[in-house]
């Protein structure tokens, strides 16, 4: 599918709102819609959400990313989603391609978080070059681990 990646406008905010609530992820740890809402309102204050649109503009989903988010140091996934009518076609490869393209420019290391449950995002991850080097349980919610995945550039 032919996408293109763009700097995030607040007048996409329902379309992000969509792929998010229509998430696991989002059904575990944003299940009040305002608060996802706010989440996303407070990602495009700060510039840190890039969307995929396709060919006739429409926003079929999104990467949120922080160049020092981790370690105040590395580029860091904070969320990354696809509308579900859109999944399994390649563009969060293609998000996550766009994120990379950009991080390496500032460090030779990118990370991201990976709940325990989300076993198809890790495969996912690691089948494109991301390994995981710990994990913290309860982090964000009793009971759920998530992986610390680091990508280091290639040479």
């Amino acid at each position: 599918m032919e996408i293109t990646i763009v700097q995030g406008e607040i007048k996409y905010l329902e379309d992000c709102l969509e792929a998010l609530m229509n998430s696991e992820l989002a059904s575990i740890y944003l299940p009040d819609e305002n608060v996802a809402r706010n989440h996303l309102i407070e990602a495009f204050k700060r510039k840190e959400m890039y969307l995929a649109l396709d060919r006739e503009g429409k926003c079929i989903g999104y990467i949120r990313f922080v160049l020092n988010g981790m370690f105040y140091d590395f580029p860091y996934v904070c969320n990354i989603a696809v509308k579900e009518n859109f999944r399994r076609q390649g563009i969060g490869k293609r998000l996550l391609g766009f994120f990379e393209d950009i991080g390496f420019m500032h460090s030779d290391k990118v990370f991201l978080l990976v709940s325990g449950f989300n076993k198809q995002a890790k495969k996912l991850y690691e089948s494109i070059g991301y390994k995981q080097i710990g994990s913290i349980d309860d982090l964000f919610k009793d009971g759920i681990l998530e992986y610390i995945m680091m990508k280091v550039k290639s040479l």
